[in-house]
């Protein structure tokens, strides 16, 4: 079940109050995409996971909090570029402009979370060369971030390479895909079942495939206490 209520919030960035709806509780059954998208009822939350600001701009999950960054970042042109992109649906927007904050930031990692949620909107909307643009954006995001010593799948060993492997293989780059997969599937100490996961991307870069596809798809003898956590 999902529940929903409504709340007065103050925009840290500009003062402007408003009520927006709050996402109190909900729930998620069956296998998740292998980019970590939720099943439902999570998956139809999505609009509750930012708030934009109706007098600003400001997108955030959070409207009365903001990074000292925030403020000068929502006054750019290229912003405001991105929250009005007439070739996205407008809720990927705002997940565009809050990568945008969280990179201004110096969050690359959270960043590159929020272009693949903007890419799972643009899914939603069948929106394909917008949402594939998003996914390459999120791989660079997401580098960017190991570099800094950040991996997106903190508790799974091979999981960073098997999430870009899924969003390169989405974006139709399967060499690149398949890099991903040989790097993951190199790793020690890697589980039976993500294994079978890099096991699974490579038999689809095979294919091009570039559909969505669930961890449900493999073999089932590996047990609950393979999987860990996603991110």
């Amino acid at each position: 079940m999902t529940t929903i209520f409504e709340e007065e919030v103050t925009c840290a960035v500009c003062g402007n109050k408003q009520t927006v709806q709050a996402l109190g509780s909900t729930n998620a059954f069956g296998p998740m995409d292998l980019d970590t998208r939720p099943p439902e009822m999570k998956r139809s939350t999505m609009r509750m996971w930012l708030h934009e600001c109706t007098e600003c701009g400001f997108v955030s999950g959070e409207l009365g909090k903001a990074m000292p960054t925030d403020a000068s970042t929502v006054a750019t042109s290229s912003y405001w570029a991105e929250l009005a992109n007439a070739k996205r649906p407008r809720l990927a927007n705002a997940f565009v402009c809050r990568s945008m904050l969280d990179a201004a930031a110096g969050d690359p990692g959270s960043a590159g979370w929020r272009r693949l949620h903007a890419a799972w909107v643009c899914d939603d909307e069948e929106a394909t060369d917008a949402a594939r643009t998003l996914r390459g954006e999120a791989i660079a995001l997401f580098e960017r971030a190991r570099a800094q010593g950040e991996r997106a799948m903190k508790t799974v060993v091979g999981g960073d390479e098997l999430l870009f492997a899924d969003l390169a293989r989405r974006s139709g780059e399967f060499e690149q895909a398949r890099a991903f997969c040989s790097a993951g599937l190199a790793r020690v100490e890697l589980t039976t079942f993500v294994r079978q996961l890099l096991e699974l991307e490579q038999e689809l870069c095979g294919k091009r495939d570039t559909a969505c596809h669930t961890v449900g798809e493999v073999e089932k003898g590996a047990g609950e206490e393979e999987r860990g956590t996603v991110h």
